[in-house]
């Protein structure tokens, strides 16, 4: 269930930014700039290319509609520490940096969206570095395709497609290499447990991938 107050701040910075529409493949925030506006994802969804201390990059999202993209840049008044990518084409609000945070500062309702939208971004990076510390690529994988398919995949009876990945940004948004990826690709489709096809991926039964999960832990 939605809270009204995150569903207030959403009106509320509709009503302050700008809509504007972007594709697959655009670039909607590139590394280093200055932070000059906050997004809220409208409908598609973006993922987020980061540039780790090693030189690696790690791709998280992807992000879809009601999310805040670029706010800590703005809140900081730092530099854009990662590159946005359109995922799946779809809109999002532009909100100027200086109008987000005066809205952070006036409008309860945005101060809660924007606490709701750090505690998950603290949380996701807490349960992926524990993933990367004590999970093999495999289990890393599977757990990742079921993340995906839960947030936006495509429901066809109890099969769900994940769409549009490539399996670059696969092995980046599980700290792996292509071959080691690959390696688990093809161990969880010898075991039933999915598909692959050009930027496709099938899970033909989420709960047995999920029981699949469970039994490695």
């Amino acid at each position: 269930m939605v809270d009204p107050a995150v569903e207030r701040a959403r009106q509320r910075l509709r009503a302050a930014g700008r809509r504007t529409a972007f594709r697959r493949g655009q670039t909607l925030m590139s590394f280093g700039e200055n932070s000059k506006d906050v997004l809220l994802i409208e409908s598609g969804s973006l993922k987020v290319v980061l540039s780790e201390r090693n030189g690696a990059q790690v791709v998280a999202g992807p992000y879809g509609p009601g999310e805040l993209i670029g706010e800590l840049g703005v809140l900081e008044r730092r530099p854009r520490s990662a590159t946005v990518i359109g995922h799946h084409s779809g809109a999002v609000v532009r909100v100027a940096a200086q109008v987000f945070r005066e809205l952070t500062e006036q409008d309860r309702d945005v101060l809660v969206l924007l606490n709701a939208t750090l505690r998950s971004r603290l949380h996701n990076a807490d349960r992926r570095q524990l993933a990367i510390a004590s999970q093999d690529v495999t289990t890393r994988v599977a757990a990742q395709l079921l993340a995906w398919a839960r947030s936006f995949g495509d429901q066809d009876g109890r099969e769900i497609v994940v769409r549009g990945i490539v399996q670059g940004d696969l092995a980046k948004a599980v700290v792996a290499s292509n071959k080691t990826v690959d390696a688990a690709l093809k161990t969880l489709r010898e075991s039933g447990l999915l598909r692959t096809g050009r930027l496709r991926y099938v899970l033909p039964d989420a709960d047995r991938l999920e029981d699949f999960l469970r039994g490695r832990k």
